[in-house]
């Protein structure tokens, strides 16, 4: 009957195991928001291609003057 007791007793040890670490969930949230940003940063760094000049400058209201302010 102790066995029993101590194996399931072994298994909520292991399930709860970790489950309060707020530094760790900390650093892990943390570690996921560095990782987005570092893909964020490539993208930027990343040369434009030759015809994005040309998209952006057909775009619709691109070159029109703007009303004069009073």
């Amino acid at each position: 009957m102790l066995e029993r007791l101590l194996a399931r007793w072994r298994l909520w040890a292991e399930a709860f195991a970790g489950i309060d670490d707020p530094q760790g969930e900390f650093l892990l949230g943390l570690e996921e928001r560095v990782r987005r940003l570092e893909g964020v940063v490539a993208n930027l760094r990343s040369p434009l291609p030759a015809d994005a000049a040309v998209a952006v400058t057909s775009a619709p209201g691109v070159g029109r003057e703007l009303p004069p302010s009073n």
